[in-house]
Formats: C-alpha cells, structure tokens, sequence
C-alpha cells in the first residue's frame, strides 16, 4: 500500500465507524492491522494471533498455505477477533476498495460482538487473547519437561471433546456435593409428602413408588455424578481417576477455556455472517454516495461483494444466506406478516400480498441481533417461502444420460426434513450431544457416557477414535451408550480395543434422575 492509502483508508475507518453508528450500530476502537498472507494464515489457523502449537493447527496452515500457493484463492478477507479490544487483520494484497469493505463489515461484527447476548457470553469467560499468549509459552515448557509427542498427544485427546459442552451455553455445571445435596433434598420431600400428605384430589403414591424413591436416595449418596454432565472436560479435569498431572490440567483448563470463548460464535455464525454483511454493503454505499470512494472503486467493491455473496448449491455461503435472512425478517414485520391472525390466515394469496405497514423491520432485526441464536432464526424465519427463494433444497450430482455432463439435481425439498437438518448442522456444529451418566460404572471408576440420539447415527471410525481419547484422560474403561442401525447399543473402549454389543443398554439398572 501507498502512504496515500494509508492515509485514505483511515478517513475510511474513521468515516464508516461514524455511519454505522448513525445507523445505530454500536461501536468501540477496534486495532486493525495490515498484515501479509503468512500472518493471515496463520490468525485463521491458529484461532488467535497467538496460540499453542498444535499439528491441527499446522495441518490447517499448511493445507490453506498450499490452496493459496497454487490458486491464490483460500484466504479470508478479514479476520476478526471477539477480545476486549476487537482486532482486525486485513490483507496487505487486498485491493483498497475491498479492504475498504472489509472495514465496513468490521464495524456490523463488532455491534454484533457488543449486543449478542451470546457472545457478550463469550467474553466473560477469560481475557482469551492473554490466556492464549500465555499458554503459548507454559505449553514450550512442557514440551521441553515431558516431550513433545507426549504433550501433543495429550492436547490430541483435550481438543476430540472441547466442543462437547452442555447444550445452554449460559449454564454452569454445579459443584457436585451441592447438586448433590439438592437432589437429595428434593427425594426426601418426595417421600415426606408421600407418607405425611392425602388429598382427594391425587392419589396417594403406592407402596412400590415409596421404595423406588428410597432406592434413588439410597443411590443418590454415593452416585458420582448425582446428575448427568454434559461438560465433558469439566468432569474429568475433577474426576479422572489417573489421576492428572498439575500440567496436564492445565492442557485441559486451556483447551476447555478457548473452547467455551468460542463456543458462542459457532452458535451464532449465520446471524453474525449476515450482520456484518448486511451492514457493510449499506456503509459502502454512504462511502460512494459521499465520495469517500470513487466509481472505479466502486467496481471492485461491485466484483468482490458478487463474490462472497453467491449463492452455493452444494455448500451453505453464510454471506449470502445471512443477509437474506435479515432481509426476509425485516420485510415481513415492515408488512406485518407476524402474530396470530398471519399465521392462523389460510389463504396463501392473501398472505402472499399482505401488507398492514407495522414497520417494525429494522426494530426485529435487531432483536434477532441481540437475542437470536442460529438454531431459533432457522426454526422462524426458514420456512417454505424463504427456503424456495433461496434456492435451499438439498441436491446431489447426476450424469446426464444424452450428453454425459454432470448436473445437479434436487434430492430433497420437503422444508420440514431441510429445516431439521439444518437445525442439526448448526446447533452444535455436527458435534452429538453426550453425558456422563456415572463415574464409577461397575463399581471399578469406568466412565459410562450416553449418546441422546437426534435420530443421526455416530461415525463409527470417529466414535472409536474418541472413545480412545477419552481413555487416555480417564485412563480406566470408557463405555459408550448409542444406537447403531436403529438399535441401542454399547460400545466399550477398555484399553486395548472397541467392543460393540447391540444385545441392549448396559445402563437399564441406572437411576433415572
């Protein structure tokens, strides 16, 4: 860049930061930095511009190094971060328009960053960019007191479970003898009422159900953990049996802690994707209206805005599904397509042309700002309409028998089986939801988990490859409760090989809590 960039693209910052603003983002000093492909690279590798060193992470470097050494495509335009001073990295080879751009769609992430409850969330957990820098540097250590395969085999094993977390990211797992006690409290008042109370409105509970209740406070004494754990780390940094090593919790502690940090932005990609691009194609406008840039500009910007946003059929492009989703909300509560008599409406015509002029658009798309996760604007706004507009169908690629070429073809259109598996992809990224419902299975410290199935099988070879992760943290047996071809099922990792028994539930004489 030339210095008189330099000196433009800061009118740029300086200008935007203030039309967003007055488009009733909020903003706060952002550190943006031109920085070349290598540092680029490596931001997007690593999760922060400084982390420890991991081969996933150089595997992904290496992987989006090689793309961009043979096609010059690969890298990101930007990449920003949620800290407490949000930092920016911009490309030095980007073309001024297009960093320009860049800037703009900065400022709609960062009032993202700021209102979202959920990644207000994100940020409450640690100072991530110390932690990380720091990490860095005790992770050398260990490397150089206990060997590099050791410790990078130990970080393997952390990173298999850091996105199995419990579903709500605002909860907090309990102390466990707190829980405990609370649990036994609620069974006493269980079996006090059953012994002490009559009304003629219930039915006193029976003999049978007054045993079970002693049975669960019985159990509940000594079961660990009283309640199911959805926080994988969580338990066995408390628990294993190993038991752990001072640096080998702290691996743990780290990898649980960045996880947690980012866990929000994988919840909430779509609605922050599309925020930011909503908002940066109005801020650009304002630029060209003002003459902060100038028309050829403006062709660049045009090529490169036309490219991020165009519309995929094999892959989900949040940068064009994104701000169509903001779009479609804001037209329907501009035209009052909202509330009962909308819905309970059963003549798709009238529908279709309705029109009450609430105008309350830009007042919803802010709410979605703020209180939307992915998985509730997918459940509200991706319904039929929406998902024909957007050409959502699912499709899969077929030989045309006259000419030989290959062409797409919809595979499913039904909006109900696309809005369920969206649902599933975007929830938890892919990532199924497990417990551990007993610590102590069998009496011998063996860690039983259970799968609650969604009605998606588990990737045998990924499901093995866990569970023998998760032994080198617990380092006694791991047992698996999950369906496989439609049955429930058991697979068990003892050390030295996988099991699987489908002849039933090894957990059938657990508590139900």
């Amino acid at each position: 860049m030339e210095s008189n960039d330099w000196k433009r693209l800061e009118i740029v910052e300086r200008r935007s930061r203030e039309i967003a603003e007055e488009f009733g983002l909020s903003t706060t000093d952002v550190l943006f930095e031109i920085v070349s492909s290598q540092q680029m690279l490596e931001g997007m590798a690593y999760r922060f511009p400084t982390n420890f060193s991991h081969w996933t992470f150089g595997r992904d470097y290496e992987r989006a190094r090689t793309i961009y050494e043979h096609t010059g495509g690969g890298l990101p335009y930007e990449v920003v971060w949620n800290f407490e001073t949000p930092q920016a990295f911009l490309l030095e080879s980007n073309p001024f328009a297009l960093n320009a751009l860049v800037i703009a769609h900065v400022w709609g992430h960062v009032d993202f960053f700021l209102k979202s409850r959920y990644l207000q969330r994100g940020r409450v957990f640690s100072d991530i960019a110390s932690e990380a820098r720091s990490a860095a540097e005790r992770f050398r250590g260990y490397e150089e007191r206990y060997g590099k395969d050791e410790v990078e085999k130990f970080i393997d094993a952390a990173m298999s479970i850091e996105w199995h977390q419990h579903p709500d990211p605002f909860f907090e797992e309990p102390d466990e003898e707190g829980a405990r006690e609370r649990l036994i409290r609620q069974e006493r008042a269980k079996l006090e009422r059953a012994l002490d109370f009559h009304s003629q409105f219930k039915k006193p509970e029976t003999k049978a159900e007054i045993r079970e209740i002693e049975k669960r406070l019985k159990r509940l004494a000594r079961k660990t953990p009283p309640e199911p754990v959805y926080d994988l780390l969580w338990y066995i940094i408390r628990k294993s049996p190993l038991p752990l090593e001072a640096w080998q919790q702290d691996v743990l502690s780290v990898v649980r802690s960045q996880a947690r940090a980012l866990a929000p932005n994988r919840k909430t990609k779509l609605l922050n994707e599309g925020w930011a691009t909503y908002w940066h194609v109005r801020i650009m406008r304002r630029l060209f209206a003002e003459g902060v840039l100038d028309a050829k500009e403006h062709g660049v910007f045009a090529d490169f805005h036309a490219k991020v946003t165009r519309p995929l059929r094999h892959d989900f492009n949040w940068y064009a599904i994104g701000p169509a989703l903001y779009e479609y909300a804001e037209e329907r509560w501009d035209r009052g397509q909202f509330g009962r008599e909308f819905d309970e409406c059963d003549d798709p015509a009238k529908k279709a042309y309705w029109d009450a002029k609430t105008g309350k658009g830009r007042e919803k798309i802010f709410e979605m700002r703020s209180f939307y996760s992915d998985r509730m604007a997918i459940e509200q706004f991706f319904d039929a309409d929406f998902i024909r507009r957007n050409d959502l169908y699912l499709y899969t690629q077929t030989v045309d028998p006259q000419n030989g070429d290959i062409v797409d073809v919809v595979a499913e259109r039904d909006p109900e089986k696309i809005r369920r598996i969206l649902k599933h992809l975007f929830v938890h990224y892919g990532t199924p939801v497990i417990r551990v419902e007993d610590g102590n299975h069998n009496q011998r410290g063996e860690l039983y988990l259970v799968h609650e199935f969604d009605g998606f099988e588990l990737d045998p070879s990924y499901r093995d490859r866990t569970l023998e992760n998760i032994h080198e943290l617990w380092g006694r047996s791991v047992h698996l409760e999950t369906v496989i071809e439609g049955k429930r099922a058991l697979c068990t990792y003892n050390g030295r090989s996988v099991s699987v028994d489908t002849g039933g539930s090894a957990a059938d004489g657990l508590i139900e809590l």
